[in-house]
């Protein structure tokens, strides 16, 4: 049996180690995952690839990690490195932020999941079922997606609150945003987990393996349908080599959001059943450690898909690479005028 001497420093030690494994992780998402999203902005809507319906749902996905980056990482930086919750600061605070962060989480797996079942249609050898991979459809599923499950989570705006914890004395010792108590903060539990950590992982993993089913069938990838009866070669085979990319940066991204996700649907589902049993102040430290530890984890979901574009995707590493190209050249001209200006003003003659 653990001592109170020696429980009391292992309890300090892992919440210490948390807050430490927190604010230094939320600072290494911010930066890096914030550069890489701007950059997955830049190149996803370049020419070549803002007219596929999957780099569409790409871009979707960018823009909801834009706002975990900027926003969510911030609130969780502040909370794990300075003790500042801004979750508690007022009830309508409190329900705002948790239905905003548990959305974006949502919809950017569920944009994936769509660019999933898109390359799934791509690949078919029905040509009616191409014809269901195109701009028009990914802008709609998209629309459609938002406002499902914007209207799924609204519950979150009623039904969470503040929860204050007290001692035997009466006396404040926590607050913290959650659901209420009792049956609904278990529903809201297994309502998060189902849509974000284990429906859109599973329809990924089916619709990826369906897609390469398709490409091992008939030996190539077959595209959306065009009008006109006839395509040039050229292009056709630059359509394949596109698509092909495209399908190989969603397989790595799907399979980094499978490994990131599920240690937290484990632990999610932990300590959803083991919530009425009795636990130690040591035991309760221990797994809130590990939730940290797994929440954490979680977030490379959403920080990682420029570095994992540009590993898998051939074709947006030209993109990247002509980016800073040009980027390069107007500051070579740049400096350029500028020579040309000063070497104008040393020779202009001197009027007296």
């Amino acid at each position: 049996m653990t001592t109170t001497t020696t429980v009391s420093p292992a309890i300090s030690s892992l919440n210490k180690d948390k807050n430490n494994l927190g604010r230094y992780f939320a600072l290494l998402c911010f930066i890096f995952g914030g550069v890489g999203l701007i950059l997955n902005v830049i190149i996803l809507t370049r020419r070549s690839l803002r007219s596929n319906p999957c780099s569409i749902y790409f871009l979707a996905s960018t823009f909801a990690n834009l706002f975990i980056v900027f926003v969510s990482i911030p609130v969780r930086f502040l909370t794990a490195g300075f003790n500042i919750d801004p979750t508690i600061m007022s009830l309508a605070n409190c329900r705002l932020q948790y239905y905003t962060f548990w959305l974006s989480r949502a919809l950017s797996s569920w944009y994936i999941t769509l660019a999933s079942i898109d390359r799934y249609l791509c690949s078919s050898i029905s040509i009616r079922i191409r014809q269901w991979s195109n701009k028009e459809i990914a802008y709609r599923m998209i629309a459609i997606t938002t406002i499902t499950v914007s209207m799924a989570y609204f519950h979150v705006l009623i039904y969470f609150t503040i929860d204050v914890t007290k001692d035997r004395y009466g006396n404040i010792t926590s607050l913290s945003c959650n659901g209420q108590k009792g049956d609904y903060r278990t529903f809201a539990a297994f309502f998060h987990l189902t849509c974000y950590t284990i429906i859109p992982p599973l329809l990924m993993f089916i619709f990826g393996l369906l897609a390469l089913n398709n490409i091992r069938r008939h030996g190539m990838l077959v595209f959306p349908s065009v009008q006109g009866r006839t395509i040039a070669k050229c292009i056709n085979r630059k359509n394949r080599k596109t698509d092909r990319q495209l399908l190989l940066m969603l397989i790595l991204q799907v399979v980094c959001i499978f490994l990131s996700t599920t240690p937290l649907s484990v632990q999610q589902l932990y300590s959803t059943f083991t919530a009425n049993f009795a636990k130690d102040a040591f035991k309760m430290a221990q797994d809130s450690f590990f939730l940290a530890v797994v929440g954490n984890i979680s977030f490379i979901a959403h920080c990682s898909s420029f570095y994992l574009f540009t590993l898998a995707g051939s074709i947006f590493r030209r993109e990247l690479k002509k980016l800073l190209l040009i980027r390069r050249c107007l500051k070579k001209r740049h400096q350029k005028q500028e020579l040309v200006t000063v070497e104008t003003t040393i020779t202009r003659p001197t009027k007296f």
